[in-house]
């Protein structure tokens, strides 16, 4: 996805190395000064690959898609 697509407290579907896509809350805006970020603060949701759900940064180009509520992770 786009950084100027993010919306801050959305859930997205995220890919970043833990084996399987994860679904991930967006705490911060991606917007920063006149620009955009690389890297955001998530609220991964870690359980969703078997591991702990933490909060960490996430790069831009690893957010996959918006996820909708009951939609299946693949």
């Amino acid at each position: 996805m786009k950084s100027d697509e993010l919306i801050k407290n959305d859930w997205y579907i995220i890919n970043n190395g833990l084996g399987n896509p994860v679904r991930a809350k967006l705490v911060e805006s991606a917007k920063q000064g006149r620009g955009y970020k690389n890297a955001v603060l998530m609220d991964v949701i870690g359980s969703d690959a078997g591991l702990y759900d933490e909060t960490g940064s996430v790069y831009v180009k690893d957010i996959i898609k918006k996820y909708k509520k009951g939609e299946k992770l693949k």
